[in-house]
């Protein structure tokens, strides 16, 4: 295929999601009245939504319906199917009354089911980020085969799929993390130990590791800074990591410094736990004045 003219290239998950809400209090072992909604999802997908809010994308995943593929188109995702047959696949989660996560289910074994003998596209100096959801096998063919011309972003989709890229770390630009997913990658449960374990395979990654309402890092060329989010009443705080690494990636591709970039990042993750949705430059940009941001103490 000929070379692709947008600068942000997907590969991974776009399907349903859903979210049941408990309208009492969690009864075992009985049926518990819910209030449901759906909307689309997967980790690829939600990043490329935010980034679709600024400039065009490509995305690249399993075939999807025609309703889906003008959902995408509207967002400004234009959708390139990696197979040809529709495969079911879902994620769903429960929350109680409070709206805190109790539970999250996912249906995606046709990601990692799909099977690519040859990968054809051409990519020169892209910015291709990746979610975990297709196999081991398919997620380290596209790292190798593309990270000499291009920039490698990897999105942490869960702690159970993170070990797929332990031994392709070094071909890594960014990885993008929660705190789970980060001690899942190194068995060390502590941030900064965890970092420094990183470092030691990739000198030259960029890592970004968010702590829910605590703390996010951004470790790069050997400096590490955080920024703390300020005290908000959390409504919503499923896929405010995916919201966070969206904005990161468009600003820092527009030349912003690591200390903005993720500064408005954390403003935006902020944003959507508050179930706002305008995460345009100036109201990102007004948030950042309350985040408390400071250079970390690294000892390499």
């Amino acid at each position: 295929m000929g070379q692709f003219k947008n600068k942000f290239i997907f590969f991974g998950a776009v399907h349903q999601d859903f979210v049941f809400q408990l309208k009492n209090d969690l009864i075992r072992f009985r049926t518990n009245p819910i209030s449901q909604n759906q909307s689309y999802g997967g980790v690829a997908h939600n990043v490329a939504k935010i980034v679709g809010s600024y400039e065009n994308s490509s995305f690249f995943s399993l075939q999807t319906d025609k309703e889906t593929k003008t959902y995408l188109k509207n967002q400004n995702i234009n959708f390139i199917p990696l197979n040809k047959k529709i495969e079911k696949r879902f994620y769903g989660i429960i929350i109680d009354k409070q709206k805190k996560l109790q539970l999250g289910i996912a249906n995606t074994d046709a990601y990692e089911d799909l099977i690519l003998k040859t990968i054809n596209f051409n990519f020169i100096n892209k910015c291709i980020i990746l979610d975990l959801n297709f196999s081991k096998t398919l997620i380290n063919k596209i790292i190798t085969k593309y990270h000499k011309n291009n920039n490698i972003v990897v999105c942490g989709t869960s702690p159970f799929k993170i070990c797929k890229i332990k031994k392709n770390l070094k071909k890594i630009d960014t990885l993008i993390l929660n705190k789970e997913e980060l001690y899942a990658l190194t068995d060390i449960r502590n941030i900064i130990k965890s970092i420094k374990n990183v470092r030691i395979v990739n000198p030259n990654i960029t890592l970004i590791v968010s702590n829910a309402e605590k703390k996010t890092y951004a470790f790069s060329d050997n400096k590490l800074i955080s920024c703390k989010p300020p005290k908000i009443n959390v409504l919503n705080e499923n896929g405010a990591g995916d919201v966070m690494a969206g904005i990161y990636l468009y600003f820092i591709s527009k030349n912003k410094s690591i200390e903005k970039a993720l500064a408005l990042a954390v403003a935006a993750g902020a944003l959507h736990a508050q179930n706002k949705k305008d995460f345009n430059f100036n109201s990102l940009k007004k948030l950042t004045n309350k985040i408390i941001q400071k250079k970390e103490k690294f000892n390499a």
